[in-house]
């Protein structure tokens, strides 16, 4: 039985203190991410746009991939990676705002991630049911040059692959299939690099590395499932559908780790456009506060990007509308 109370004191309370409406109709924000000097967004009419930090005023937009922007990913604070549904990883400079390299593939590319050196790309293949079987594939970034190329450890779309924040041959990768595998890709030998394997028995969207020396593992999955587990497959807690931790919750969005405070948190959402921020436990879930209208969202949350160092958060929602949030310190 999975504990569940409030603590409303544990987080500053955050409030809206900007935000934009896209104008879209059909169109929403799929993706949010911050540097240090721009809030990015990626939407659904394959336009990636730069708005300033400070007031969210439009900067600048990039344009250079033909399909659907699946992921995008600020790296050092320089450069922006964007992977495309045409088969593109496009690295970006955010000091010019122009594409600087550029990854070919012949599959559409769902999730990507560098490594914690920079000398590696890895880069995971979906829509299984025009190309079957996907690709996981690890590019050398100093040469633009393909490293290997694993075929056989999922059979359905790639839905995540995250690199160790110090291990810059440690990857995890997530799928359809509803299998989480952490690898050493050392020799890049597909058997051989495989280490643990967790099958969460649903179809995995969204997973990562948290805890002090980031040696756990969060998976998140279709039928919002919620899972801890240890870098070698051993379950810490099955905490079940998120939806039954609080009437509010209407779906999982991602999971936040603070390093400096070692908290880790799952956060959730509505169709009202509500984001719930929850502290995590073992066994254990304490609602901390729900980001709301007015000055909020009023459809459905998927785009989430929460900076523990600013105590800024960034939501992107179905509603075609980007908010920033900062906490009343």
């Amino acid at each position: 039985m999975i504990q569940v109370d409030a603590n409303p004191d544990l987080l500053p309370q955050f409030q809206p203190v900007r935000a934009i409406d896209f104008g879209f109709q059909d169109e929403y924000v799929l993706e949010v991410a911050t540097n240090s000097q721009y809030a990015i967004a990626s939407a659904s009419d394959q336009l990636i746009r730069l708005y300033d930090l400070s007031t969210l005023q439009l900067a600048t937009t990039l344009k250079s991939q033909e399909k659907t922007i699946n992921k995008i990913k600020v790296y050092n604070d320089q450069y922006l990676l964007s992977a495309s549904a045409d088969g593109t990883l496009i690295r970006w400079d955010l000091r010019t705002a122009q594409p600087v390299q550029t990854f070919r593939h012949d599959k559409p590319i769902t999730a990507f991630d560098v490594n914690c050196n920079d000398t590696m790309v890895v880069m995971g293949t979906g829509d299984f049911d025009l190309y079957g079987c996907p690709d996981i594939l690890f590019y050398d970034t100093r040469q633009t040059q393909l490293l290997s190329r694993f075929e056989e450890s999922h059979n359905d779309d790639v839905t995540e692959i995250k690199c160790h924040p110090h291990l810059p041959s440690h990857l995890i990768t997530s799928s359809a299939d509803g299998l989480v595998n952490y690898y050493d890709v050392t020799d890049f030998d597909e058997q051989e690099a495989l280490i643990s394997v967790v099958n969460a028995e649903s179809a995995v969207q969204k997973a990562g590395f948290f805890g002090p020396d980031c040696e756990y593992v969060y998976s998140l999955t279709g039928n919002e499932t919620f899972l801890l587990h240890t870098l070698e497959g051993d379950l810490i807690c099955n905490y079940g559908d998120v939806r039954q931790l609080d009437s509010s919750i209407g779906y999982a969005i991602d999971c936040s780790y603070d390093m400096e405070t070692q908290r880790f948190y799952l956060i959730t959402g509505n169709i009202e456009g509500d984001v719930q921020l929850l502290h995590v436990n073992v066994g254990h879930v304490q609602h901390c506060q729900t980001l709301k209208a007015p000055g909020g969202h009023s459809d459905i949350v998927r785009a989430f990007h929460w900076s523990h160092r600013t105590q800024s958060i960034l939501t992107g929602g179905e509603d075609g509308r980007m908010c920033a949030w900062q906490a009343n310190l």
